[in-house]
């Protein structure tokens, strides 16, 4: 009587599972694969197999397992690694025997007599095993050893790619993480800038105060010698504490969080403010800036402080992606009509960005700046701000030619959600 259920006797073992008959008055290996139950051996090779690793040494692994019970036979696999990079291709071929370098799309090993397709239930479509016989067809043993190896192979694989997951994740979390903190130690360092800043505003308070007394009392006593002179330096003292304490205002004012309302606002003021803020920045890339800015273009509706923030982060970017020899930053502005829009371009003769990175520059912790540079939240909150005004920006970019950043704004008649609530 026979069935699936019965479990093969040694005897009903083809030669290539069971191995040669032994010779008279030779014992066999107790302890060789040969001889101990094909379920023990895919079970033992189940447990061998390690998962943090990678498909294709998992997939050899097992391949260099199951031929060692089926010394005579071809095993094959093809595992779809499931990441974009193609599958994981694997064969072993019986000792002596020299690999048919025909190709078919359906079979590992074309030449031989009998092949036989496991598919893998592995969570990935289109992974599969493959066994097959050189001279003769494959025996209902093999076929079954076959079936159940697949089933090994199934799991092991699922196991390796759930790993594999398991490490990308903790990977973006201890990225994550690591982004976190440099961004607190990047508020805490703005508020303590923003305190000390404060505390600038008295003594330069002082400063033009008595610049001022200075000039009235050299007025007062002129003409003498060199008294033109001396009013100059005192109105360049003057000069430079105003211009240091109109910056530190606006940069405290830049810091605070944000209270503004939806209003007109005149982008030229903008961009010249961010321009301002990003001055040390700029200066120190030894970057020209190139402004093609027209004081008469319509204002647009929406919040100064944020649009602020908006040009200080692409300013900031093209400050380094220029960094090094210098280069050169173009600011212009120009409205359409038809569409009722204000259009700014940023643009920098910087290194570029790379084709493949383009889909992702706008994406939070995203950056192609070196170790501790950027956080990668820079361009993903000026999207934000811009979509928030209704309207939007993109970027062109060429490796080497510079990039190209184009923000649109809606003119100010057409954003009323931005009005303010009626009273």
């Amino acid at each position: 009587m026979s069935g699936d259920s019965e479990e093969p006797s040694e005897a009903a073992l083809p030669a290539d599972a069971r191995g040669s008959e032994p010779q008279s008055g030779r014992r066999r290996n107790p302890n060789s694969p040969l001889a101990q139950s094909w379920r023990d051996v895919l079970l033992r090779l189940s447990l061998s197999l390690a998962i943090d690793v990678e498909l294709e040494q998992l997939t050899r692994d097992f391949a260099e397992g199951l031929a060692s019970l089926l010394p005579n036979a071809a095993v094959g696999a093809c595992v779809v690694s499931g990441n974009g990079s193609g599958p994981v291709v694997v064969s072993r071929l019986p000792t002596g025997m020299a690999p048919d370098l025909r190709r078919d799309p359906t079979r590992l090993f074309p030449g031989f007599h009998d092949e036989r397709i496991f598919e893998l239930e592995d969570g990935a479509v289109g992974s599969t095993l493959h066994l097959a016989s050189p001279l003769q067809a494959l025996s209902p043993l093999q076929v079954q050893i076959g079936t159940q190896a697949a089933l090994v192979l199934a799991a092991a694989a699922r196991r390796v790619r759930l790993y594999i997951r398991a490490e990308e994740s903790a990977r973006s979390i201890r990225k994550l993480q690591a982004q976190v903190i440099q961004n607190e130690k990047l508020a805490s360092l703005g508020q303590i800038v923003a305190g000390v800043v404060h505390e600038l505003n008295n003594p330069l308070t002082s400063i033009i105060a008595y610049s001022d007394y200075l000039k009235r009392k050299v007025n007062a006593r002129a003409p003498y010698a060199d008294c033109e002179d001396d009013l100059e330096r005192l109105r360049r003292i003057g000069e430079a504490a105003a211009r240091i304490l109109n910056f530190s205002r606006d940069l405290v004012a830049y810091a605070r969080p944000s209270a503004d309302v939806p209003g007109t606002v005149q982008v030229h003021e903008v961009v010249e403010k961010a321009l301002v803020f990003c001055e040390h920045e700029l200066k120190g890339a030894k970057i020209s800036i190139q402004r093609e800015l027209d004081p008469g273009l319509p204002p647009v509706r929406g919040m100064a402080g944020q649009l602020t923030q908006v040009f200080v982060n692409l300013f900031t970017n093209a400050a380094h992606a220029m960094t090094g020899e210098g280069g050169e930053l173009r600011i212009a502005m120009h409205t359409n009509a038809a569409q009722h829009t204000l259009t700014v371009e940023v643009a920098d003769s910087g290194v570029g960005i790379d084709e493949q990175d383009m889909p992702q520059i706008f994406e939070p912790f995203f950056t192609t700046k070196g170790e501790g540079r950027g956080t990668g939240l820079g361009l993903s909150i000026v999207r934000g701000i811009v979509d928030a005004h209704g309207g939007t920006i993109h970027a062109t970019s060429s490796p080497g030619e510079g990039t190209l950043f184009s923000l649109t704004l809606p003119l100010a008649a057409m954003v009323p959600s931005l009005l303010p609530p009626a009273g």
